[in-house]
């Protein structure tokens, strides 16, 4: 596929968004993509973008109390992966929550080992999950509701000081990136994908 329609497709995907997430600014071309990232895994481990560069890798932003958008995608993925067979071995997924306030590596490590054992849960703290989102060029946020019921954002410090048990809501994006060994952005697969087309996408790229 060629870098204007990936660019095209990142643009389109990225106004797709998850109930309590809102529309923010159309992101730049994919050539400005920084696919690098520093984040702990659901072991607890530190890791980088280098230690999955050797496989097809599949990256969803979310979280794991998200009713409906990140489950619907990561049981789509679980099944294509399913029906690739012994394929499922080149493929990666990597989760990364983009709640850490609750989604402790010990949560991800239970949530991703309920769809399939190529999905790994990845998350980091609020600096971490800024920087690898700019990087991907999408989106993500917290709203919470003031005392006319109306929703506000929540900065950084306010979200960081908020307790968990709070009733604040998280927002992102929620498009699937399609990354190549050599790092390359090969492909996006838009929210409502279903399971044979992530298939056909997965094939595509590992023949």
């Amino acid at each position: 596929m060629s870098l204007s329609k990936l660019s095209l497709l990142v643009s389109a995907c990225a106004l797709i968004v998850l109930g309590g997430c809102e529309q923010r600014a159309a992101p730049p071309p994919v050539a400005e993509l920084d696919l690098s990232f520093s984040l702990i895994d659901e072991n607890g481990r530190p890791v980088t973008d280098e230690d999955y560069r050797t496989q097809l890798r599949l990256v969803f932003f979310g979280f794991t109390s998200c009713p409906d958008i990140c489950p619907t995608t990561l049981t789509n993925i679980a099944t294509a992966l399913n029906s690739l067979g012994d394929l499922s071995k080149e493929v990666t997924v990597l989760f990364i929550s983009i709640d850490p306030k609750r989604d402790t590596p010990d949560r991800l490590q239970a949530y991703t080992g309920a769809f399939h054992p190529s999905i790994i849960g990845l998350t980091g703290n609020y600096v971490q999950i800024e920087r690898v989102t700019a990087g991907f060029r999408t989106t993500f946020g917290f709203t919470v509701r003031d005392g006319t019921g109306a929703e506000q954002p929540l900065n950084r410090i306010e979200y960081e000081t908020i307790p968990e048990f709070a009733d604040y809501t998280p927002f992102h994006s929620s498009q699937v990136y399609v990354i190549g060994p050599d790092d390359e952005l090969l492909d996006i697969i838009g929210y409502g994908s279903k399971p044979d087309k992530i298939e056909d996408t997965l094939r595509k790229h590992l023949d």
